[in-house]
């Protein structure tokens, strides 16, 4: 019964290892394909380095951050400015009378970036100080 068992048990091993062999020859036989998809949100924010305070001959810079793929528009808003003040700001390589309203459009931009802004003020003439906040927002 002992000798049954011996070659009924190597003849299960035999049988074992060329069903082992003959799969880990063929390898892979088929290709599989997937698709990946993100949604990635878009942020922008604009950070200027020191408050933006309209005097003649302040500087400073802004950076500009936005992912926007359309691009974004940076603006400035103010306190209306009253019939006798003035102020022209360079802002990056525009020459901008700020408006009266107190609403001024800096700049437009039709794709996604981060860069950094020099600014300017020029003939500054006002009775009280102006303090812009700048805001961005993607298009």
């Amino acid at each position: 019964m002992t000798k049954t068992l011996r070659v009924i048990s190597s003849a299960a091993a035999l049988a074992a290892a060329m069903t082992f062999a003959q799969a880990a020859q063929a390898g892979p036989t088929g290709s599989h394909t997937f698709r990946v998809t993100a949604t990635v949100p878009v942020a922008c924010w604009v950070r200027p380095a020191s408050p933006v305070l309209a005097e003649t001959g302040r500087s400073g810079q802004v950076v500009e951050a936005c992912n926007s793929p359309g691009g974004f528009t940076v603006s400035a808003n103010y306190r209306p400015l009253l019939a006798t003040e003035k102020a022209r700001l360079i802002y990056g390589d525009m020459a901008l009378d700020l408006a009266k309203t107190g609403d001024q459009v800096l700049r437009r931009s039709n794709l996604a970036t981060i860069r950094t802004v020099d600014y300017r003020f020029d003939e500054v003439e006002l009775e009280q100080p102006l303090v812009l906040a700048l805001t961005i927002q993607p298009i």
